[in-house]
């Protein structure tokens, strides 16, 4: 089941939907990577698409403004 969590990250809110179990590490350092690519710099209207690799696990994560989105692929 897709669930949207609530997640605090270095005093920001962000809410995290994710379809399979992932760890507090992986969620804090994707929330990193996409805060050094500037993924929460400019609210647009659109999705953007982001690719994180995490302990050999890779990622596609959806940005919508604080709604991350992430898929392992």
């Amino acid at each position: 089941m897709i669930e949207k969590i609530p997640f605090l990250h270095r005093k920001k809110m962000y809410n995290i939907i994710v379809q399979e179990d992932i760890s507090f590490s992986a969620l804090h350092h994707i929330i990193d990577v996409l805060i050094d690519q500037g993924a929460f710099v400019e609210m647009t209207q659109t999705t953007d698409l982001y690719t994180v690799v995490h302990e050999e696990v890779r990622y596609t994560v959806g940005v919508d403004g604080i709604d991350i989105m992430i898929v392992c692929s």
